[in-house]
């Protein structure tokens, strides 16, 4: 039977990363097997912002070169083929898999969003604090007076673009299919919760994988009772 992970890879904290692929692969299906039972095919999917304008990020690159050398996982049991394990980085519909979502990571100019200022009470330097300043520069630009550069001109960041909905669109299209393969979300982001939720409502087998113990379920009252599982990693 396959059943199919779907890991929203930069919400991973470094601590699972820090092993490389296979090791997390190992942990997720460590966590899932006794969850997931009969499952003799495991479809890992990594979402991320793999393509910038240039093509296949370095990151990406690493990633895909990782996947060629240490997948499929392959255990035995009894000197038999128990489980394989294969990974692919979500660079399409899993369903449209020769449309490439290009454009995925993307340089942007200025500051995600205005901020709100507030001194750390363990600053070491009150009086030449630059918090304000920043929240300044967020909000107006340069805060010396009569300086004309904007945010704009003094931060740029990087942000990911589809992938959270790119996700989605694979859950539920897995949801779908007759008979639908039990689907697991490894990821702490809230965002993914209405897309969990209708997927358990179209009568699919859903986990959730959470791996930040101390993280509150803000949702966990309409995961019981929409039979999606919640487990720590």
């Amino acid at each position: 039977m396959d059943s199919f992970v779907l890991i929203d890879y930069d919400n991973v904290p470094y601590q699972f990363r820090r092993g490389g692929l296979a090791d997390l692969a190992r942990r997720v299906n460590a966590i899932l097997a006794p969850l997931v039972p009969g499952s003799d095919s495991i479809i890992i999917r990594l979402y991320g912002g793999w393509y910038d304008s240039s093509g296949l990020t370095r990151e990406g690159t690493r990633i895909t070169q990782e996947i060629g050398k240490n997948f499929p996982l392959i255990e035995l049991k009894n000197g038999r083929i128990h489980s394989r394990t294969s990974c692919e980085i979500a660079s399409a519909l899993i369903d449209c898999p020769i449309d490439i979502f290009q454009f995925t990571f993307r340089k942007r100019s200025g500051m995600r969003s205005p901020l709100i200022s507030a001194k750390p009470q363990n600053c070491v330097s009150a009086q030449n604090c630059t918090v304000s300043a920043v929240a300044r520069w967020s909000r107006r630009g340069c805060p010396e007076p009569g300086c004309p550069a904007t945010q704009h001109d003094a931060f740029t960041y990087h942000e990911q673009k589809l992938v959270d909905t790119l996700l989605c669109c694979d859950l539920l299209s897995l949801a779908g299919r007759s008979p639908a393969p039990p689907v697991s979300v490894v990821s702490d982001d809230d965002d993914f919760a209405p897309a969990l939720l209708m997927a358990a409502r179209l009568g699919a087998t859903v986990h959730l994988v959470e791996m930040r113990a101390t993280k509150g379920r803000v949702y966990g009252n309409l995961f019981g009772r929409y039979k999606v599982k919640v487990v720590n990693l």
